[in-house]
């Protein structure tokens, strides 16, 4: 497992760029948008620029976490390849996939319709979200609800991308069906030739992107990355520190090699790739790519952008693998304690939010101006000063308590809902 452990600290700083940005998301703009963008006196600031645009790159860590998945659940059966317990492995994994990833959605699903039919969310939800739905009345109109929400996620055939109260969990299907893809492709695969499946992999990874299907591509191009590291150990490809008895010689024949400059070229086009800006258009210095458009993305900015990103995450993710120096940084223990509470962290960041963000920043405000929250627009030109002060000292206060209450429900809902899974697990199969 110490090969990757790197991809636990990966997820993890993914998880937490995804809180940070929905903590904003709806209110304060800015930051997600191209520093090219009109007006110009609203924009010109370098938090949209690389590489700080990184930081409220939300939409690009969703495509992150389809290449990462893609290679996480599929590294440890490739491992087992030419034992007799594959096929049991991959039995497994397919039975605890689904309790995995739903059981864990049941609960905070079922906990946020609680919070909502007694009316403790200071947040405004879509009409189209709650379809008539109100606090305090039709108990039963909330089960049907939670009913429908739930059938809808697990719908990986026809995705009705239904977050229900919480936005983020749109993406559970589409993690759901690009894990089942990759069962089918480990076992559809299995008895190839090692060198073909590595040339077939990224040749349909890049069907599917053709096509527009973005994130069965990440899982694809993950599965691939798995298949690579396990026929071909990764190397450290670019440089590491000298020892005390070498010569820094950072660029010296032995250091540069095509590898390297491979794996830097691809780091590099990953993080510019994961730092595009929600714009609606590509903006000044990703034009380029509308060169690379294939006919099936039908100029629509939404697929453009998923794919584009998922392209970075493919990038990103292949240069880690490569290097252990990229990888020195998600190896320390604060980020590989992200990684432990990233699924949890993931779960309950909106339900917090839709609790208490609004009164929080509201009283921060008071306190430094004196006056009603005006709105974020007003408040900005009226006491930008106070509005800073209210929107990251609320986030402080916020984060704060995402953090615990993930590290919370890590240990008594998100591990109980592991070893649920085993019991059933064993029960149902053949021992």
């Amino acid at each position: 497992m110490e090969r990757t452990k790197w991809l636990d600290g990966l997820r993890g700083v993914a998880a937490a760029i995804v809180a940070v940005d929905h903590f904003f998301m709806g209110e304060v703009w800015h930051p997600f948008i191209s520093f090219w963008a009109d007006p110009p006196e609203s924009n010109r600031r370098l938090v949209q620029l690389p590489p700080i645009r990184i930081l409220f790159s939300a939409h690009a860590m969703v495509a992150l976490f389809m290449v990462i998945s893609g290679y996480a659940i599929s590294i440890n059966i490739l491992k087992a390849r030419s034992t007799p317990q594959f096929y049991t492995r991959i039995s497994s994994a397919v039975l605890r996939r689904v309790f995995r990833i739903y059981l864990p959605v049941l609960i905070i699903s079922t906990i946020s319709q609680l919070l909502f039919f007694f009316n403790l969310y200071h947040w405004t939800f879509d009409e189209d979200l709650l379809r008539g739905l109100k606090p305090w009345t039709a108990p039963w109109a909330h089960i049907k609800w939670l009913f429908i929400y739930m059938a809808d996620s697990i719908n990986i055939i026809a995705f009705a991308y239904n977050g229900g109260f919480n936005g983020q969990l749109w993406t559970m299907p589409v993690e759901f069906r690009g894990s089942n893809v990759v069962f089918v492709l480990l076992i559809g695969l299995s008895a190839w030739r090692p060198t073909l499946r590595l040339w077939f992999l990224p040749v349909l990874a890049l069907y599917f992107l053709w096509y527009g299907i973005w994130d069965t591509f990440g899982f694809t191009w993950g599965l691939w990355l798995a298949e690579r590291a396990c026929a071909h150990p990764p190397e450290a490809t670019l440089p590491s520190f000298p020892t005390s008895s070498e010569k820094p010689r950072l660029f010296s024949r032995k250091n540069l090699t095509v590898a390297h400059i491979t794996t830097a070229l691809a780091f590099l086009l990953g993080y510019h790739l994961l730092c595009l800006s929600d714009d609606g258009v590509l903006p000044a210095g990703y034009r380029f790519l509308a060169v690379f458009h294939p006919a099936k993305w039908h100029d629509d900015w939404q697929l453009i952008q998923w794919c584009w990103k998922s392209v970075g995450a493919a990038a990103m993710v292949y240069a880690i693998g490569e290097s252990r120096l990229l990888q020195r940084p998600f190896l320390t223990r604060p980020v590989q304690y992200l990684g432990k509470i990233s699924f949890s962290l993931y779960l309950v960041h909106q339900a917090i939010y839709h609790l208490w963000r609004d009164p929080v920043r509201d009283y921060l405000w008071l306190l430094g101006n004196g006056s009603p929250y005006p709105g974020s627009v007003e408040a900005t030109v009226r006491d930008p000063m106070s509005f800073h002060m209210a929107w990251w000292a609320s986030g402080a206060i916020l984060g704060t308590v995402v953090v615990y209450a993930a590290h919370y429900w890590t240990l008594y809902v998100d591990n109980k809902c592991v070893a649920f899974t085993k019991r059933v697990e064993r029960w149902l199969t053949v021992t």
